[in-house]
Formats: structure tokens, C-alpha cells, sequence
């Protein structure tokens, strides 16, 4: 691998930002000569089975990530068109971003000496979270105030600290940036450091291994997995192993297209989405995923909430779970098909980019599994200690005191409260580490 400026000629070895400090964008290579696909077929399906177009590392941090099932979309069948369905949902945190991930840490690992950082909006945080445990370093997340509980719970899991900072994913980038300077963490993301991305363009050579798609429908926020996947297929066709780019589509929400819209020549909007995973009002990788379309020659898809639903349901109907910020994919290829976009001999991906386990959506859904009387109970052993009977007394709506044991018993069993301390037969409950963490994702 290696990062030269095409203008200036400056080298990047650790920290590869998007564009070099005179302006031109960067980009990092290979020795594409050398490259022998054949060696990729005797190994184990994942992301480093392609290590020849992979950062070199000294030690591979690895979760098995990648080599994820491409299925056939019954859809496809009632729509006349051969469609099938990359599910990444099966990646080992739920998400793309463990791709990534896998690679940004591995590649960081000697520059980390105090941890990692990323600014996301939820699922790169959680892969980060779970990579540095994995690594036996610290992992510091920024997140925005709008993100889903269940990401915030599947993060605090993994002993990551969270820092909860400005409404959108955009606004955290340069705090992670100080963040990373000020404490001597490696930054991760992908706004401020490319090698992440390595990871990402995997998915292009597993499609490529088993379909060779015509066309690739990809949901897209800051426009880096789009981009991501480009760079794969250009690498394919750098070493000849395909003749021609499939066309990648983007899809976004009405409400957030700064990357659709200028795409299809409408108005921009930089508004909240359900698809939260996709807001992003100033995606810093826009260039990057306008050129990923541009030069497949491919379009972009603007998809209503009133869609969402329907782009769920239609997936759970292949037995996919997946996140609004996954589903918009489904509208966005019957708008195609509707609009005659594709041939039928077409080869069309669909990209599922998240578990829909890890984070929703409508407001019911969006309250706190372990709400009630137990959330209650959290909440008064966040500010002392206490004992069953005091508990009961402090709760405000009528329950028999025996049932605060047994709610006490599960409390306990899932390591959010523990015994703190006794004072004759009266035994008090406080907040486990991992309780407290708890309690601030709530209230953050």
C-alpha cells in the first residue's frame, strides 16, 4: 500500500486524511500488477481474505467480519428482475461497519497507544466499541443527541466511553479531531482518516466473487460506503478481473439528500429522518460519493417516510430485520422498476447495511426495553443506596413489596445493580458500573 499526493507528492503513512494539506484529494493504492485472485479462493471468506488489497498489519484484530450471505429477493421474482440481497445485518456487531472497522483498528493499533476515537452515528460506534475491547484498548465514541437507545446500549456494553455531541454525525467529526489530539487517540473516522475504507470496498469483491452485479443499490448518509464499494469494483477493474463498473445508486430520505438531490437537480433538504443512521446534513465525503456515481454512470433514489414501513415489512418478508436505514433500499428499487430503469437480464444488489435489532424508529418503539418499574429503580439507586423496603416506599405506584425483589433479582442478573453493602439483615442495592453507564445513555 501507499498514499503519495498526486500534486505535491507528500507521503501519508498513519493517520490518511481524504485530501492532502495542499488540497488534492488522496488516494491509496496498490500494487495492482501483483495481485492474483486465484490465491483468494483457497481462504476463508471475510475481510482479510483479500489481503493484497488491504493495509499490511502487524497483528489483525478480527471479529470474522464479511463474507456475508448474498440471497435471491423472492421481490425480485414478482418484479420480472434477477434481484439479490447483500445482508450485512450478519456482520458480527450488525453492521458494514465492522468492515471498517476490522481494518482501521488493525492498521492503528501501534499509533493507539492511548485508544481509540470516532465520531458516528451509531454503528461504526458500536463496531469501535466492540473491536477495542476485542484489542485491549479504550474506545471513546462520539455520537449525536439523535441516535437510536439500542445502539447507546449495544456501545455502553462494550466499556466505550460515549460522548453525546450536536444533533448530527456532522457536528461531532471535529471534536473527535481535537479529541484524538488532545488525549493521543487514533482516530478511526472515516471523515478524517481513509484507511477504514479498505475495509468497507470488501463487499465489492465478495459481489463480485459471487454475482458480478450490473447494478448496486446502496443506502447512503455521508456517502462513504457508496464510495467504499466504487473503490473496490475500480480496483477489479484495475487488475482485469471485470471489463465494466456496475452502476451504483444511491439512495436517500427526502427529508436528508444533500447527496440524492444534487445527483437529480433538486432542492437539497438537511432535515431529521427516521433513517437516522442517515442524517447527515454536510457529508465531508460527498465529492467522493458523486464521483462513485458519476463515473458508473449511475443515479440516485429519494425515498419517503411514508416508505419506510413498506421497505420493512417487504424485507422481513425474505426474513431480513433490517433499520429504516436499511429498508430504503426496497422503495427505491420498486421506483426503478416502475420507471423501466432495468433490463431483465440485470444483476441487481441491494445492500443491507444494519440490523433493524439495533435501533428504531417510531416513538413507541424508541422507549427503553427495561422501562417501568425497573427504570424506576435505576434511577433512585442512581442517587444513594437503598434497601428493598426503602425502595418500596419510595416507588409511587402501587406494587406488592415482594415484587421488588424479584424486580431486584433481574436487575441483578443483568449486572446493573449488586449488592453494596449490609447493616444487619438489610442488604443495599447501588448501580454497577455498567448500570450507571446505562442510566447516562438514557438521560444524555
Amino acid at each position: 500500500m501507499f498514499v503519495r499526493c498526486p500534486s505535491c507528492g507528500r507521503l501519508y503513512s498513519s493517520l490518511i486524511p481524504p485530501t492532502c494539506s495542499c488540497g488534492e484529494p488522496l488516494r491509496i493504492a496498490y500494487d495492482y500488477e501483483n495481485v492474483d485472485v486465484s490465491r483468494w479462493r483457497n481462504r476463508d471468506k471475510g475481510v482479510w481474505r483479500y489481503r493484497e488489497l488491504l493495509p499490511d498489519v502487524n497483528e489483525i484484530i478480527s471479529l470474522h467480519e464479511g463474507g456475508t450471505p448474498l440471497l435471491r429477493a423472492k421481490l425480485g421474482e414478482e418484479l420480472g428482475l434477477n434481484v439479490f440481497i447483500k445482508d450485512e445485518t450478519r456482520n458480527p456487531t450488525g453492521s458494514f461497519r465492522d468492515r471498517l472497522i476490522t481494518v482501521a483498528v488493525s492498521y492503528g493499533l501501534p499509533h493507539a497507544e492511548n485508544g481509540f476515537v470516532v465520531a458516528s452515528n451509531g454503528n461504526a460506534a458500536a463496531s469501535l466499541a466492540a473491536y477495542a475491547a476485542r484489542a485491549g484498548k479504550e474506545a471513546y465514541t462520539v455520537v449525536p443527541k439523535l441516535i437510536e437507545k439500542c445502539k447507546l446500549t449495544q456501545i455502553a456494553a462494550f466499556g466505550a466511553k460515549i460522548i453525546r455531541y450536536g444533533e448530527s454525525v456532522d457536528e461531532g467529526i471535529s471534536y473527535a479531531e481535537g479529541l484524538a489530539e488532545g488525549k493521543g487517540l487514533y482516530n478511526v473516522t472515516p471523515e478524517s482518516n481513509l484507511i477504514g475504507l479498505e475495509g468497507q470496498k470488501t463487499v465489492a469483491f465478495e459481489l463480485w466473487e459471487e454475482l458480478n452485479p450490473t447494478h448496486v443499490i446502496v443506502p447512503t448518509g455521508s456517502g462513504s460506503n457508496l464510495y467504499s464499494i466504487y473503490k473496490g469494483f475500480r480496483e477489479l477493474l484495475e487488475i482485469g478481473a471485470i471489463d465494466e463498473m456496475p452502476k451504483l445508486i444511491a439512495v436517500q430520505t427526502e427529508r436528508c439528500s444533500p447527496i440524492a438531490s444534487e445527483v437529480l437537480g433538486v432542492e437539497p433538504k438537511a432535515e431529521p429522518t427516521k433513517a437516522l443512521a442517515l442524517y447527515v446534513k454536510n457529508p465531508l465525503t460527498k465529492e467522493l460519493a458523486l464521483e462513485a456515481i458519476r463515473e458508473t454512470d449511475g443515479t440516485a433514489v429519494l425515498v419517503g417516510e411514508d416508505e419506510l414501513d413498506l421497505g420493512e415489512r417487504l424485507l422481513a418478508k425474505e426474513g431480513i430485520f433490517a433499520e429504516y436505514a436499511s429498508v430504503v433500499i426496497v422503495p427505491a428499487l420498486l421506483k426503478l422498476a416502475e420507471e423501466g430503469y432495468f433490463e431483465r437480464d440485470d444483476r441487481i444488489a441491494l445492500i443491507v447495511t444494519s440490523s433493524g435489532l439495533k435501533g428504531h424508529y417510531s416513538e413507541s418503539r424508541e422507549k427503553f426495553a427495561l422501562g417501568g418499574t425497573k427504570l424506576k429503580i435505576l434511577k433512585l439507586l442512581g442517587e444513594r443506596s437503598m434497601y428493598g423496603y426503602e425502595i418500596w416506599e419510595a416507588l409511587e405506584k402501587p406494587l406488592k413489596y415482594q415484587a421488588v425483589y424479584q424486580h431486584l433479582r433481574e436487575l441483578e442478573s443483568l449486572g446493573l445493580i449488586e449488592e453494596s453493602h449490609r447493616k444487619g439483615r438489610r442488604v443495599y442495592y447501588g448501580l454497577t458500573e455498567k448500570g450507571r453507564k446505562f442510566l447516562e445513555t438514557l438521560s444524555a
